[in-house]
């Protein structure tokens, strides 16, 4: 997944423990940086989110708003691998909350603030044609909503969270979706008193259904703030899930990410500063924590090809890494320079031909990305 991020993190100076003594290398150094977008401005805030098509190549949407970029500059599209990367401004504003590909395009659901603040679908089709796309809520939307999307077939489904009620607001998951046939539109999914944020959509390779999706649930603001847990839903093609507690450990239980691949479905999340990874490839859900300190308030990434998982966070020495797991050993190297004068996020993992790409915001300055070598 793609929420707001602030420059303004409160971020822990630590040193960053190694993963493990691995005896062999699961994963390489990063290369240097190389740029995707280099915005002709400075920014204060970022919204990015990519998908890999099935040769690799990552599609994304990023706004680098506020500071002297403007409050609402244009959304930007960009592609590639590895020291390859192309980027084109697109007619969409508003936060980037989530990026899916199909074989007919590259689709974003996104916040528009125009006359009214609105939930949009929209896509930029193979030959670069840039849709008009719909509207899928005007109800509730704020900046504090998150979402995302996936899409098969030239149709999509979206989940995204809106405040539904005023005293005492409430955050509730909603959902809209074209596949299955007949489009259906803004549909509440949990009504829950506890805040409900941070959805994360994965498909079932194959076959679509079940969806699998992956949420927050807990208060997190002002005195309101409790225990935040992860919880997990099974989707069908009626609309309706089943869903249960996924992670109840520790107090806060954050930013998650979710892939499925085959059978087994492979999580990250940060749980009181520190990386998670889980997966169920044994029947059940088993769980690692790793001992890099990461930031609490950054996103997490997995991602799985060629037979390895990957996982990324953003360290508290403002620096992105990524660890990898190949068979049973995991190992990790940091995915962006050290020293560097700005902090540096990580915002997407594209691994393609056993090399893992971190994509990385270097705030204020640009979008860029480095490859293992």
């Amino acid at each position: 997944m793609a929420p707001r991020r602030s420059g303004l993190l409160a971020v822990l100076v630590l040193a960053v423990v190694a993963l493990s003594a691995a005896p062999a290398r699961a994963i390489g150094e990063f290369g240097p940086p190389v740029g995707v977008y280099d915005p002709p401005c400075s920014f204060e805030s970022f919204t990015v989110d990519a998908a890999q098509d099935t040769s690799g190549i990552a599609h994304g949407f990023a706004q680098l708003p506020f500071g002297t970029c403007g409050d609402n500059p244009p959304i930007h599209y960009f592609e590639g691998s590895g020291s390859t990367w192309t980027q084109e401004t697109t007619p969409y504003r508003g936060i980037v909350m989530g990026v899916a590909w199909d074989t007919t395009g590259t689709y974003l659901l996104h916040m528009d603030f125009g006359a009214t603040t609105e939930v949009r679908i929209t896509k930029r089709l193979t030959d670069g044609t840039y849709t008009g796309g719909r509207v899928i809520s005007r109800s509730g939307a704020s900046a504090n909503s998150e979402g995302d999307v996936v899409a098969t077939g030239g149709r999509w489904w979206a989940v995204w969270s809106e405040f539904a009620g005023t005293s005492p607001p409430q955050l509730d998951l909603f959902q809209a979706y074209t596949i299955g046939g007949t489009a259906q539109g803004r549909q509440r999914i949990t009504t829950h008193p506890l805040w409900d944020s941070a959805p994360k959509l994965a498909l079932t390779p194959g076959s679509t259904f079940p969806l699998t999706l992956v949420w927050v649930r807990g208060n997190t603001e002002g005195e309101s703030e409790t225990q935040t847990d992860l919880r997990r839903a099974l989707g069908d093609a009626g609309g309706s899930w089943s869903s249960s507690t996924l992670a109840s450990l520790g107090f806060s239980n954050f930013w998650p990410d979710v892939a499925v691949v085959g059978t087994t479905t492979y999580l990250t999340w940060i749980r009181d500063g520190r990386a998670m990874f889980a997966d169920n490839q044994s029947g059940r859900f088993v769980s690692r924590q790793f001992l890099t300190p990461v930031i609490p308030h950054g996103p997490s990434h997995v991602a799985v090809a060629g037979g390895v998982v990957y996982g990324g966070w953003t360290a508290t020495v403002n620096r992105a890494f990524v660890a990898a797991r190949v068979g049973g050993v995991w190992d990790g190297a940091f995915a962006s320079p050290a020293n560097l004068p700005r902090f540096q996020f990580l915002v997407g993992l594209v691994p393609r031909g056993g090399k893992a790409t971190a994509l990385n915001v270097s705030f204020t300055s640009r979008l860029y990305a480095t490859t293992e070598t």
